[in-house]
């Protein structure tokens, strides 16, 4: 019934492997939702009858959450959104597999100087509430960004950033921060 990746996203949410559980996510948690209309957004074509319920669906669920995910967003399997308000994703960034997204989070692009253009963010990455990635940067693998951290430039596999302007403070990563990845 659920597709790899739509799968891959919601056992995230609750971490048992069942269309059953699944239905419940997607009833009870707006993260879960979010990330089911998401995928049919991009399932269906945009005149296609199924195509403009889900759009509409999701661009409702978007505005009573002030949330701007825009379905054409480049984002892989297994995002999680635990406090899923006030986030906003550039539709050009890149999300990478199995990452944590906090509320009041902005991935967001960059008009002018170095790094023109959007984020990509890697596999198993967590981005506390408040942070802010802006421009052209690449964020690798299995890395911490902290609450209330502003990044604006590259980061190494591995790396626990924090601070205004964020900080590579460790070497940890984001182990323990990333859980109930459907196997």
């Amino acid at each position: 019934m659920f597709s790899k990746t739509l799968r891959a996203d919601l056992f995230r949410y609750k971490g048992i492997d069942k269309n059953k559980t699944y239905i419940t996510s997607i009833l009870s948690h707006s993260g879960a939702r979010f990330m089911f209309l998401y995928r049919m957004c991009n399932k269906y074509k945009t005149m296609h009858p199924l195509g403009i319920f889900f759009r509409v669906w999701l661009k409702i669920l978007n505005n009573k959450r002030n949330v701007e995910i825009p379905h054409a967003t480049s984002i892989r399997q297994g995002l999680y959104m635990g406090h899923f308000k006030n986030i906003i994703i550039n539709q050009n960034s890149f999300i990478g597999p199995n990452c944590n997204i906090s509320h009041n989070v902005t991935i967001g692009s960059e008009s002018r100087g170095k790094r023109i253009g959007c984020p990509r963010i890697g596999e198993r990455v967590s981005i506390g509430p408040n942070s802010v990635i802006v421009g052209n940067i690449t964020i690798e693998n299995d890395v911490l960004i902290g609450p209330l951290t502003l990044v604006n430039f590259d980061f190494p596999n591995n790396s626990v950033v924090i601070g205004n302007p964020g900080k590579i403070i460790s070497d940890k990563g984001s182990e323990g921060y990333i859980n109930k990845i459907l196997p």
